[in-house]
């Protein structure tokens, strides 16, 4: 792969990253529906796995709202030309029925390019341990 396409992919991606965690705050369903694949699997820190219908009436109907989440760490890796892993750490800030909760993540993000663009495949995040 030439190092300007990979370049240009990886700010692709980094780029559609950042859309679909402002799409996520802002509980906008038509621009989430957009980034992801048909076929996306969704594992949130809790094991609990989600089809993307079933995620995006999560987001749209307020049943999960999303205040911040904010990326701290986040490498891209261009695994073919049609493939990139991303792996980062975030902060997630949820509106939750009994207040706020503000928590550390890491997460694995597969994004792959389909007919129309790149889309996310997977995700899956767990919480980070707290130091003490």
């Amino acid at each position: 792969m030439a190092a300007k396409f990979s370049e240009t992919v990886v700010n692709t991606v980094r780029e559609l990253e950042r859309e679909r965690f402002r799409a996520m705050v802002e509980g906008d369903g038509d621009q989430l529906d957009a980034l992801l694949s048909d076929a996306v699997s969704y594992i949130h820190t809790n094991g609990k796995r989600e089809t993307k219908p079933q995620f995006l009436a999560a987001i749209t109907n307020g049943k999960r709202r999303y205040r911040q989440i904010e990326v701290e760490t986040q490498d891209i890796l261009l695994a073919s030309d049609t493939t990139c892993v991303v792996t980062g750490k975030a902060i997630v800030e949820l509106e939750a029925n009994n207040g706020a909760l503000l928590f550390h993540i890491a997460y694995t993000a597969v994004q792959v390019l389909e007919d129309d663009g790149w889309r996310l495949a997977a995700w899956q995040a767990t919480r980070c341990a707290t130091e003490s």
